[in-house]
């Protein structure tokens, strides 16, 4: 739609031009472990309704696409061109399928199709860390940068991973799982969800943060942060501990991808102010080569809405972009 005129010093006024933010939404929806969360987004980010609904963990599938659908019907509206659904685990981008969650406790389930079927309206599912990185991307933090890499810190430990403006997914559709990347070969190291012993994600996610708490003789992890922010000097380096860690697995991503920036969001930013800071220094210690092409370490921005943004996102820029671009894909 135009806007206004501006001056010039020749030639006729030229009249800017923007898009009408309400010209289509799209609807985004995040399936958790234990919450169903949907919303209509317009172009501009702008959420119009949302819905959600707790589930118990761990999520019955048939149960949950079963009441996505229904919150499909229910918010979407004569402009909507289309649904994104951020999930938890590896995605089959071509089928909609989940191959493993280790989160969620699925595997092989089919969701695009039956979303499709009942709703009648185009579905993209995508990897939430993807969907995280891609809400960055649009608008948060990682609107500066053309590269970079998104973690999400929480229930698990999954990164999204930006290269020149585009998800990098890999072959397979796996790509990012920093989570699954090994950091111990001790006979004793915690074994994963993922069924293999000593994973990141065992050292660096709010189940390893709850069963440090509950040595301390806090219930939780928020629990162990607030006595922390008090004076607990074990609680303090157990956050201190965490912070490390997460440097060390960041900086091996870092020494692969070579990323402008790594945005680190999800629950534990929560307890931000008890380990980023150490992660920060960790990283920039031990980037290769050292002090050398160090990438910015930043907060997320867009917060747990990023989420329904990035998944509406992710729909929108498909809708938008050229033909010739749609032919690479998102």
């Amino acid at each position: 739609m135009e806007t206004e005129q501006v001056e010039t010093p020749i030639g006729r006024r030229p009249t800017l031009i923007s898009f009408n933010p309400d010209f289509a939404t799209a609807i985004g929806a995040h399936i958790q472990r234990d919450k169903l969360e949907c919303a209509l987004i317009n172009i501009e980010g702008r959420i119009l309704g949302r819905w959600e609904m707790p589930l118990s963990p761990p999520p019955d599938p048939d149960q949950v696409i079963s009441s996505l659908c229904k919150a499909i019907v229910a918010l979407q509206r004569n402009n909507t061109i289309g649904v994104g659904i951020a999930v938890s685990g590896l995605v089959d981008v071509r089928t909609g399928h989940e191959v493993f969650s280790p989160v969620l406790g699925w595997e092989n389930i089919g969701i695009r199709k039956i979303v499709e079927e009942n709703c009648h309206l185009p579905v993209r599912v995508e990897n939430d860390a993807n969907i995280l990185a891609v809400a960055e991307l649009l608008y948060g933090v990682g609107k500066s940068y053309s590269s970079f890499v998104c973690l999400m810190v929480g229930e698990g430990l999954g990164s999204g991973i930006i290269i020149e403006g585009r998800i990098y997914r890999g072959a397979f559709g796996g790509a990012g799982e920093i989570g699954h990347t090994t950091v111990s070969f001790e006979e004793d190291a915690p074994v994963c969800r993922c069924g293999e012993r000593g994973c990141l994600e065992e050292f660096c996610s709010n189940r390893a943060l709850d069963r440090e708490a509950q040595s301390l003789g806090y219930p939780d992890w928020k629990a162990m942060a607030t006595a922390a922010r008090s004076g607990d000097t074990q609680a303090k380096q157990i956050f201190q501990r965490f912070g490390y860690l997460l440097g060390l697995g960041i900086k091996n991503v870092v020494n692969v991808v070579n990323p402008e920036a790594v945005i680190i969001g999800g629950e534990l930013m929560e307890a931000s102010d008890l380990f980023l800071h150490v992660t920060e220094e960790t990283v920039r210690a031990h980037t290769f080569p050292r002090g050398k092409m160090v990438p910015h370490v930043l907060a997320w921005q867009v917060g747990q809405a990023g989420f329904l943004l990035g998944a509406a996102g992710l729909v929108e820029e498909e809708f938008l972009s050229s033909p010739i671009l749609k032919q690479g894909g998102w």
